[in-house]
């Protein structure tokens, strides 16, 4: 078999199960915020082209995660197709070599790895700064999406703001309590039924219009409360006063590009100032885009090494969560290593590659020589027989149905 014929067939045997992949993560991690996405459009009034903007500027962060991911499941769905008709054990046999076998998704594992590095480089922390200033600017325009229902919200200066319940789409709300505080010599206390929430753009304000309730005044030299009813009261303070804690709030390293992450490193180095939290940043990007390349010598050697009973996808799926689990975990330890100075920036983000990598050539080194490995094959026998138990199970239910 010509090694271009080679290449061509292996990587249309993992391209599918790669984007099928890609789809299937991507949509997982974003369900929760898919739904507050809806929410906003449904419930607050937020039009959908902002939406839609908000949710491809969240979009990179996980594409940084689900390329990855992807790219594992689908060596081990692709190439365990491959195994399991047989065509990989007639590639060794015409003399085709695990390192040829190996070459065409290694190509792939590169252009996966750049792809990766564009996102942690470059796409993601321009996204994340893109979410904050459209986000500063839906809070702008509706404010009322910034207030959650049946939640003390305590995100504006020296006011504390309590909604029963929002009416769609947005402006209105049913039972309110305010808590005012930024008068120095008093505090106020704001009841009404009902309110309707208003922004002016000329003089940048935003009011409440509260019907039908009751305000209770409190002086610092004065004990005890005076109260005034009223049927409409308006409450105003400054737009600016309101979002500008977000919009003034410092730029997190998530959220530098890689020239001013390198900048705040060398200022503050500058300045004799701790750089841990950039250095940490910088290296996980640069780590996190050679996960492909890990991922890539793991997935072939599982593929390619000697198995005891034939596989299908379920083992597939059961194999990729199971070592993707090893990576973050081992990620999440190396980043608590780094955050507390135990371990040096670079060992502690690169620790999940070492590790995953020296077991994936262990492997690798395993099918090379045609010889199994102990726990994987226990493995193996157990997930095959519990596959078994699962599936008389719904046989006997299918036979007790009928």
């Amino acid at each position: 078999m010509k090694r271009k014929t080679l290449s061509y067939y292996l990587i249309s045997e993992v391209l599918p199960p790669f984007f099928f992949g890609l789809f299937a993560f991507t949509v997982i991690l974003l369900i929760a915020r898919i739904l507050k996405l809806i929410e906003l459009v449904v419930t607050r009034g937020v039009p959908l082209l902002q939406t839609a903007k908000l949710f491809s500027l969240i979009l990179p962060t996980f594409l940084e995660l689900t390329v990855p991911m992807s790219f594992l499941l689908a060596i081990l769905l692709g190439l365990g197709r491959l195994s399991n008709d047989q065509e990989l054990l007639a590639m060794k046999a015409s003399g085709i070599s695990p390192a040829q076998i190996y070459w065409p998704i290694f190509l792939m594992a590169i252009v996966v790895a750049i792809i990766t590095l564009f996102l942690t480089l470059f796409a993601r922390p321009a996204a994340n700064s893109a979410l904050k200033k459209e986000l500063y600017n839906v809070a702008k325009t509706r404010v009322g999406t910034a207030l959650k229902e049946k939640v003390f919200n305590d995100d504006f200066p020296k006011i504390l703001i309590y909604v029963e319940e929002i009416k769609p789409p947005g402006n209105t709300a049913q039972g309110i309590l305010i808590v005012d505080k930024r008068d120095k010599n008093r505090e106020d206390i704001i009841l009404g039924k009902v309110a309707r929430i208003t922004t002016d753009e000329a003089t940048n304000t935003l009011g409440l219009r509260l019907f039908d309730g009751s305000i209770y005044e409190r002086e610092n030299n004065r004990s005890g409360f005076s109260q005034t009813r009223f049927n409409i009261y308006d409450f105003k303070f400054d737009l600016d006063e309101l979002v500008g804690p977000v919009r003034q709030k410092e730029t997190g390293p998530k959220e530098l590009s890689l020239v001013d992450l390198f900048s705040a490193i060398e200022v503050k180095n500058n300045q004799s100032v701790k750089t841990i939290a950039e250095r940490m940043e910088l290296h996980q990007r640069i780590a996190f885009g050679f996960a492909p390349l890990v991922f890539s010598v793991l997935g072939v050697a599982l593929a390619l090494l000697p198995r005891t009973s034939r596989a299908n996808r379920s083992w597939g799926f059961m194999i990729c969560v199971f070592w993707l689990m090893i990576y973050y975990v081992l990620l999440s330890l190396g980043k608590a290593l780094g955050e507390k100075s135990i371990l040096h920036p670079i060992p502690a983000l690169w620790l999940p590659n070492i590790v995953v990598g020296g077991m994936a050539a262990l492997f690798f080194r395993k099918a090379m020589r045609e010889s199994p490995l102990l726990i994987p094959s226990m493995v193996e026998r157990t997930a095959a027989r519990t596959m078994e138990y699962f599936n008389r199970l719904r046989k006997q239910r299918k036979t007790h149905s009928l």
